[in-house]
């Protein structure tokens, strides 16, 4: 699928060559500043258990409670457990276009530190980091330095586990990651906005409102960065777990996430 949307792009040279260039342009917000952030982080939580969590329909407020003292990585709209729970994310990520324009001045008041790529609008805000993004091909499909880059998967979540594995998080555990969209088709197109059907498709209701533009879910392409992230922990013996409660993302191998809090 990769080497077919290469191919796709050289059909198109203006177009690969304007979006070549915007790329290079957006990488420049990539600052010294924000290289030196990344690398003072380099490791810092080596060997310690951390959770990438999804904001899907099997998280629950009890769950989020009891790693309140875990390192844990969220992003999105997930602030809107706050009034329901006292666990805070260490480190918080946007990357989803749409999102961001929606929400970039709430949280920017929320979260001392804003994780996003260079893709994303700049705001005047002053705690804003940036991670460079490139690309997710058969050539840039993982990232463990941040410093360096972060590679882009059609999910959050992708971003997200590279970030554990540049924290030294392990092990890694993913919980809310249903992998699961009702309403939306299978072969969605990855970029073309849609509106938001009447079902629930995150953990609390009202995530996203009914007819609301969103970005659909590109399952399979989601998928491929996935199995990138499985590959590149099981080569560097990194362990990664899914210990979502159900859902139907099965490239990582499972954990009961009952047995993972008991075992703290």
């Amino acid at each position: 699928m990769l080497i077919k949307k290469i191919f796709r792009n050289l059909k198109h040279p203006v177009a690969l060559v304007k979006k070549i260039y915007k790329v290079q342009k957006e990488a420049r917000r990539f600052s010294a500043e924000d290289e030196e952030y990344w690398i003072e982080l380099k490791g810092k939580y080596k060997g310690q258990r951390g959770f990438v969590i999804g904001n899907g329909p099997s998280l629950i407020m009890s769950d989020l409670e009891a790693i309140k003292d875990d390192i844990s990585i969220a992003s999105n709209k997930v602030y809107l457990a706050f009034p329901e729970t006292t666990w805070r994310p260490d480190f918080y990520t946007v990357a989803d276009p749409l999102v961001w324009e929606k929400i970039k001045n709430i949280v920017v008041e929320l979260f001392p530190q804003v994780h996003i790529p260079t893709y994303l609008s700049k705001t005047s805000a002053k705690n804003i980091k940036y991670w460079k993004a490139v690309h997710l091909t058969p050539f840039s499909r993982f990232s463990g330095n941040l410093a360096d880059k972060a590679v882009s998967g059609q999910t959050v979540t992708f971003e997200n586990i590279q970030l554990a594995v540049h924290l030294g998080l392990d092990p890694i555990y993913i919980i809310g990651c249903d992998h699961n969209y009702p309403g939306e088709g299978i072969n969605v197109k990855a970029g073309n906005a849609i509106k938001q059907g009447e079902q629930q498709t995150h953990f609390i209701k009202n995530y996203r409102k009914p007819g609301e533009s969103v970005l659909p879910a590109p399952i399979q392409d989601m998928e491929i960065a996935y199995q990138s992230a499985k590959d590149y922990c099981d080569k560097h013996g990194i362990s990664i777990y899914n210990a979502t409660r159900g859902g139907q993302l099965n490239i990582f191998e499972r954990a009961l996430l009952d047995e993972v809090l008991a075992s703290k």
